[in-house]
């Protein structure tokens, strides 16, 4: 919880991971916080369960050794997907949130998959929203 949008967006802004900030990002934050009914703060809209997923997906692919868990559900994709990876960190020395080599390896085990790399890190859009629109152009 913040106690402000605007105290929860210079907190985002301060941290530096999202590199040439403008009002499409003031926008994207504005929309993802709600009121709260505690003295009038605000809070991320996204589903605690939603993060709790996407941290278990995470735990899963970055199960050591070769054989991970969630490995084993990517042969159910039989539809055209697109993976798209950043080639930048998600901030300097916090590695990946798609490291190379899952890419490659979702790549091998999904015959339907692209992958395509962006020069950006998470948070970069507009090589992204081309790639995307490639994507749906040709599948």
């Amino acid at each position: 919880m913040y106690p402000s949008a605007q105290a929860a967006i210079a907190l985002i802004k301060q941290i530096g991971i999202i590199p040439g900030w403008d009002e499409y990002w003031d926008r994207y934050f504005l929309y993802e916080l709600r009121d709260v009914d505690v003295d009038g703060g605000v809070a991320a809209s996204s589903g605690r369960g939603a993060v709790l997923e996407d941290l278990g997906y995470i735990a899963a692919m970055y199960w050591p050794g070769p054989y991970a868990p969630i490995h084993a559900l990517w042969s159910a994709v039989t539809m055209p997907a697109l993976v798209l990876r950043a080639r930048q960190e998600i901030m300097p020395g916090f590695g990946f949130i798609l490291p190379a080599v899952e890419a490659e390896r979702f790549a091998a085990a999904v015959p339907s998959a692209r992958v395509v790399e962006i020069d950006a890190n998470h948070y970069t859009h507009d090589d992204s929203i081309t790639a995307i629109g490639a994507f749906l152009r040709t599948s």
